[in-house]
């Protein structure tokens, strides 16, 4: 016979639990609303109210979800406002009391070597060791990213070395073409900087620079150079300020671009045959931003401050700085080395002990590999055969958007405006502003997130009647909420 009293027992359990939970439950609703009904949002009350119709009581539900869904709207517009457009370009003209940088110049000459100088070495090693490494001195000393193509074919094939990739830099100093400190002037007798720089076209000479010194080839194994202001800044009343060029070489190459910025091998350059008199008159365009602007991140205001580096090969940022940094990556990525005229960076040793490691320099048979994709890291764009030979894509760029190079926020631009040659006269180039600017531009916070929140509070407010008093009180009810929720099934688990 079964038992009949066990199956009755179980079934008044189960009836017994379901009545429980129903019963929890309903306290756990009639505590929302009650609290609900208290709190000083508006539409809430109206809902929760037991002694409303129920026509009424869809009406303010219907009004609420739809007030909820408008506020959402709008205050989505106001985001989308704050992540496209926070910044506009304004323009000022109060150019009297403006500074602008007079233009760094970057003078690169064709030839580039001391003959008495290098003559002095040859002869030095051929005493010490027998062997004539004159044509390997002029490769070493001659050769850049523009000239990497006539690279000699000796070169090609293995042999002995006799010079190490890491006395390239103390070769090039010792051999390389010297600039005399009268070979530049001002017609105000201004002091102005003069350093020798390595640059993808070589070894260059940079006068008015910030930068160049990161460059210098004696400075290249200290990581520790800092930043320093040392260009001249003109006012409307210095606009008749001129630097001059004399007796430096015979044929050369001249870049002007900001003082807090590099030349690339891309970069516009003037070829300079003195047989006269030149003088070249630049245009300046600025662009200048304002304190605000560091506030904004980097991913809405798309531009970059001079002290926010993307590497730890150099302390600052520019455009170029960055370009340069993506092909040298892209260098590394191909080749395994990179060339002499670029700078390399001492490595971090594990546990920050002190490091003599650095990257590794390409000697004069490992350059072949630059030559084999020239082209490709001169527009920073792998090819699809160089592509394929990869498995980790990391540093080799479709194109130079994907280096992720931004602008600076602030900068000002160099355009060749005048030149005068006079080919009866000294042999000199004298390069000036040749109209001060009276506009330019400046980037201004137009939407910030003082604005987003105050904007955001008006739309709430005007859509809900919520202050932040009255967005605390639900959230202080949805903690107490969750609170019971927890312990009541605390209790059921003991239970």
């Amino acid at each position: 016979m079964k038992d009949t009293r066990a199956k009755e027992k179980k079934t008044f359990k189960t009836k017994r639990d379901n009545y429980a939970r129903k019963l929890k439950k309903k306290k756990l609703i009639n505590y929302l609303g009650n609290e609900l009904r208290s709190c000083s949002t508006h539409g809430l009350p109206y809902i929760v109210e037991k002694n409303t119709h129920w026509f009424e009581t869809a009406f303010w539900t219907t009004s609420f979800v739809c007030c909820l869904g408008l506020a959402s709207s709008l205050l989505l517009t106001q985001y989308t406002r704050y992540v496209n457009t926070p910044i506009v370009m304004s323009v000022e003209k109060d150019y009297f009391n403006w500074n602008i940088s007079y233009p760094a110049i970057t003078l690169c000459p064709l030839e580039k070597i001391d003959e008495d100088d290098l003559n002095t070495l040859v002869n030095e090693t051929l005493d010490s060791v027998g062997v004539d490494i004159n044509l390997q001195l002029r490769t070493i000393a001659s050769i850049s990213l523009e000239t990497i193509d006539f690279l000699s074919a000796q070169f090609t094939n293995t042999s002995e070395k006799i010079i190490y990739p890491k006395d390239y830099m103390e070769i090039i100093t010792a051999i390389g073409k010297k600039i005399n400190n009268n070979s530049i002037n001002t017609n105000t007798n201004w002091p102005i900087s003069v350093e020798s720089s390595m640059t993808e076209m070589g070894m260059c000479h940079v006068i008015n620079s910030n930068v160049a010194i990161f460059d210098n080839p004696d400075l290249r194994r200290n990581d520790d150079i800092k930043y320093v202001k040392k260009n001249i800044d003109l006012s409307i009343y210095d606009r008749d300020f001129f630097s001059q060029i004399s007796n430096y070489a015979d044929v050369y190459k001249v870049y002007i671009h900001h003082p807090n910025e590099i030349v690339l091998s891309t970069t516009p350059s003037y070829t300079i045959n003195l047989e006269g008199f030149t003088y070249l008159g630049v245009q300046v365009r600025s662009t200048r931003a304002s304190n605000k602007l560091r506030n904004i991140p980097l991913t809405y205001r798309n531009c970059r401050f001079l002290d926010e580096p993307i590497s730890k090969r150099y302390p600052i940022y520019s455009y170029n700085h960055c370009i340069l940094e993506c092909r040298i990556q892209m260098i590394l990525k191909l080749c395994n080395c990179l060339p002499h005229f670029y700078k390399y960076m001492i490595l971090t040793c594990l546990f920050s002990l002190p490091c003599t490691d650095y990257e590794k320099i390409c000697d004069l048979y490992e350059l072949k590999c630059i030559i084999l994709y020239k082209m490709e890291i001169i527009k920073l764009s792998t090819s699809e055969n160089t592509w394929n030979k990869f498995v980790n894509k990391q540093g080799l760029p479709r194109s130079p958007r994907d280096c992720g190079c931004v602008d600076s926020c602030e900068k000002d631009v160099y355009l060749k405006e005048q030149e005068i040659y006079i080919s009866q006269g000294d042999k000199r180039l004298r390069i000036g502003v040749s109209s001060f600017p009276k506009v330019r531009v400046v980037r201004e916070i137009i939407f910030s997130v003082y604005d987003m929140i105050l904007r955001s509070g008006g739309v709430i407010n005007l859509c809900l009647g919520t202050s932040i008093i009255s967005l605390m009180e639900l959230l202080i009810i949805a903690i107490k909420l969750l609170c019971l929720l927890v312990i009541q099934h605390i209790k059921c688990i003991i239970n």
